[in-house]
């Protein structure tokens, strides 16, 4: 009796203690904030100083989701994404429509003082004595003036143009960049370079301004970039709201407001009545971003630091009784040790991640004459296998696809399919885009061959080389694919070269492992055969260790171009262009209909390559067998 009592009053307690949890749990859910991160400085910054008055004040928890400007804006009609601080409302090419059909609540403009267009480093026009900079193109104001300088800002893979970096592909701006560059003839002697994220664009404004070299690009205010550097907006002919779309005008300053979901607006008006006084600048903006770039402070540290400095603010944003509660807590930040010891891990290791920046971009700048000879070997490699695929007429490459598929698959059938495959690629208006792309695949490919290949004989008859290759290996195996794009883009800007040596890393590593894996699992007597018979171990690894490991080998061939293929994609964040840069600028743009087209057609291509890989693999076990 006593057990069941026992076992009675534990239910009741569990039900009880389940119930309070997850009523406690929805008190939670109503209380925390997502705020949208668009990925640049000034949104972080702006998420700070409301997370912390949310936090502190209110009793909110924070937290933020990234992702592309269009997808977090998708996110707030959903109510997945509370509040967006940073809405640049010129960028979304949905804002006003939305706005209308009451899809979600704006609160009022953030700043609307910035100033966005086509820019150059201030030495370039004028020079710099303190660098040794002569001017470059002294007459340069306009921005039609640009078209008397190609030279000047000479694009990396093809020299005889001028190259101009336009807006992040999927912003409303960067329409709006490339129209005008086609209305005053700049395709005539200029490339318009897309850069793929506003951080491979950044990378390409600092890596020339502090090697001192010319660069033309889109750029916007406010940001870090604007604060450190002294760069030139280009003029242009004044602001018409009429034509200025079609790229005829100067831009305007673009209203940048917060924006908050409907759900969000309904059950938190203490935050809503917040949010609708939250007026800022872009100057206060560029301000606490100078700030944080000197002093190396986050973004909490920053929103102090501002909170601080503008005491003003609060009583702008706050009534009497809230304000003098957040600068009573600006005054006395201290925590108790306890507390701060069970939230926060107990020590840090100082690593200044800006010295490491600095160390690497100076090597960068040091070599800048043997990266730029790699650069420019890459891009004449690329665009060479770009130029024997372009040369090829489509029904004849369609055709060797039949052949290859048939041949390989001992079935018409299969190449027919292919065929007809490929051939919906070209209908949907994808046939060059496939070409760029599979010129930088193939590319990756050999070079990936050539390095991998040796490396893994030599690491198949040496342990010890083995055990220095693996752990790096399986470093590399392991590491996120972004961070491969991080040295391509310091060392060798942005386009197809950089993406061919970040593919190249990446898809590297199944032909080291997998012909190291097929020679060793070759039976050791018949080694010892074939140098019984007086075989040298070179000749004993070519004609016998090789062949007879041939099936394995084929197989990481087969993997190394699946990893490029797939890596590919990835490097249209870096400029390269292809099918890749038509899936980032479908996703940036939440258009699923462009994005199912691209990404049918990357996998159409991966299919087709795997099949007929596997078709050689299969081929080669055949004839070892016999």
């Amino acid at each position: 009796m006593k057990k069941t009592t026992s076992i009675i009053l534990l239910l009741v307690l569990l039900i009880t203690s389940t119930v309070a949890g997850a009523a406690n749990s929805d008190e939670y859910s109503n209380k925390e904030i997502i705020f949208a991160d668009a990925g640049w400085d000034s949104i972080k910054f702006h998420n700070a100083v409301a997370g912390l008055i949310a936090s502190e004040l209110y009793g909110y928890s924070w937290r933020e989701v990234p992702g592309s400007s269009t997808v977090l804006h998708e996110g707030l009609l959903k109510g997945e994404i509370d509040v967006n601080m940073e809405a640049w409302t010129d960028n979304l090419a949905t804002y006003e429509k939305d706005l209308e059909q009451g899809k979600f609540k704006d609160l009022g403009v953030n700043f609307d003082d910035n100033y966005q267009g086509f820019y150059v480093p201030r030495y370039v026009i004028e020079g710099d004595a303190d660098r040794g900079i002569e001017p470059m193109a002294p007459d340069l104001k306009y921005v039609w003036d640009l078209k008397k300088y190609p030279e000047i800002f000479q694009d990396d893979e093809n020299p005889d143009m001028g190259r101009v970096y336009g807006a992040i592909p999927g912003w409303e701006v960067d329409e709006i960049m490339h129209n005008k560059y086609l209305h005053y003839d700049l395709d005539e002697n200029f490339i318009y370079f897309r850069p793929g994220s506003d951080a491979a664009l950044n990378s390409a404004i600092t890596s020339a301004y502090e090697k001192g070299e010319a660069v033309a690009a889109y750029y916007w205010e406010p940001t870090w970039l604007m604060g450190k550097f002294d760069m030139v907006l280009l003029q242009d002919e004044p602001y018409d709201e009429g034509i200025y779309k079609e790229g005829k005008t100067e831009l305007p300053a673009v209203k940048v407001t917060v924006g908050v979901s409907n759900g969000f607006a309904e059950s938190n008006p203490e935050m809503i009545e917040f949010l609708t006084k939250y007026k800022t600048s872009s100057k206060l903006t560029s301000e606490a971003l100078a700030y944080m770039q000197d002093t190396e402070s986050d973004y909490m540290e920053t929103a102090k630091w501002f909170l601080k400095e503008h005491d003003e603010l609060l009583d702008e944003w706050l009534n009497p009784d809230d304000a003098e509660t957040i600068r009573a807590y600006l005054s006395s930040e201290e925590e108790t040790k306890g507390t701060k010891w069970l939230r926060e891990f107990p020590f840090k290791i100082p690593i200044n991640v800006n010295k490491i920046d600095d160390a690497v971009r100076n090597f960068s700048i040091k070599y800048d004459s043997f990266f730029n000879g790699i650069r420019k070997g890459l891009g004449n490699l690329v665009n060479g296998i770009y130029f024997v695929l372009n040369f090829i007429p489509w029904f004849i490459f369609i055709i060797l696809v039949f052949i290859a598929g048939w041949k390989t698959s001992g079935k018409a059938s299969t190449g027919i399919l292919y065929a007809a495959f490929l051939s919906l690629i070209g209908a949907v208006g994808f046939w060059n885009h496939m070409y760029e792309t599979l010129s930088i695949v193939i590319a990756s490919v050999i070079i990936s061959l050539a390095l991998g290949f040796p490396l893994g004989i030599l690491i198949s008859t040496s342990d010890k080389a083995n055990a220095i290759v693996r752990p790096i290996l399986d470093t590399m195996q392991t590491m996120p694919v972004f961070v491969y794009l991080i040295p391509a883009l310091l060392f060798f800007g942005l386009g197809k070269p950089p993406a061919v040596i970040a593919t190249t890393i990446y898809a590297i590593v199944p032909i080291i492992r997998l012909t190291s894996h097929g020679i060793r699992q070759i039976d050791k007597e018949v080694v010892e055969a074939a140098r019984a018979f007086g075989s040298t171990k070179f000749q004993s690894l070519i004609k016998v260790q090789i062949p007879q490991a041939l099936p394995t080998i084929m197989t990481g061939v087969n993997q190394t171009l699946m990893m490029a293929m797939s890596m590919v994609v990835t490097t249209s964040m870096i400029g390269a262009t292809g099918l890749g840069m038509e899936v980032l600028i479908s996703v940036n743009r939440v258009e699923i209909g462009r994005g199912l087209l691209s990404g049918t057609a990357v996998v159409i291509i991966a299919v087709i390559l795997d099949r007929i890989t596997q078709g050689f693999v299969k081929s080669s076990e055949v004839n070892i067998n016999e």
